[in-house]
């Protein structure tokens, strides 16, 4: 293999040349330079040293790291630590990808301002503390203390008294409340301001086609996944059994 200038090393790895320069600044790579005229050199070990460094990189691996890495006969010692670190990642991107996938696929089931009527399945719930939910906001210290664990669902039940209670999902064995099966109507609102939800509640009972009695609750959730879509408004759903 002939030797290579530092553009067409650049070219054969599509990088830019200052990229192969800070290597050498950072002596990962050593070209042979020309006395005559400065220029730079690199042989066929130094193509494979790139490809090595490249390929750490990509694992996360800092240059100093690599540094320490090149000076032993084998970088498997290194690669083995990495292991663990390239399995959380991987774990981080496919709850990524599951996350933008169900806001995607959300964006475009949702109906906004309509009424559906939706089969659901049973839903065991748990009433969140007081001291849980400060000032509308969740303090996860004190719901981690007392075995909140899914609270990116907050369910408002709202019964005739307009008495309303706030539960997270729950596993059967801790359920305080139930939700049964069954169908119900369900209306999805895109509000810039939450106190706009008040008047929303207030159309969703008054509306004749669904003709909810005084005694029926009104179940009201932020659908997250929804409002992820949203840049300035959040989604909100309203749900009653029928």
């Amino acid at each position: 293999m002939s030797l290579l200038s530092t553009g067409q090393l650049a070219k054969l790895f599509q990088l830019p040349k200052p990229t192969i320069r800070h290597y050498v600044d950072e002596k990962l790579l050593i070209p042979i330079v020309n006395e005559t005229n400065g220029y730079q050199h690199f042989t066929e070990r130094d193509v494979y040293r790139l490809y090595q460094i490249i390929f750490l990189r990509k694992i996360g691996f800092s240059i100093e790291e690599i540094k320490k890495m090149l000076k032993d006969d084998t970088i498997l010692s290194g690669l083995k630590e990495s292991v663990v670190d390239l399995e959380n990642q991987i774990q981080e991107l496919k709850a990524i990808q599951h996350t933008v996938n169900t806001i995607i696929e959300t964006e475009e089931t949702v109906k906004i301002g309509e009424i559906q009527f939706l089969e659901q399945d049973i839903r065991y719930l748990k009433e969140v503390p007081e001291n849980v939910i400060k000032d509308e906001s969740i303090d996860f210290v004190e719901a981690g203390k007392q075995g909140f664990t899914q609270l990116e669902l907050l369910i408002t039940i709202i019964n005739k008294e307009g008495v309303d209670n706030t539960f997270s999902l729950s596993s059967e064995l801790e359920s305080e409340r139930i939700l049964k099966k069954g169908t119900y109507a369900c209306k999805n609102v895109a509000l810039i301001e939450t106190k706009q939800l008040e008047k929303e509640i207030e159309l969703f009972m008054a509306d004749p086609i669904l003709n909810i009695n005084s005694d029926q609750e009104i179940i009201v959730y932020e659908n997250i996944y929804s409002s992820l879509g949203y840049s300035e408004k959040e989604v909100w759903t309203l749900e009653a059994r029928i």
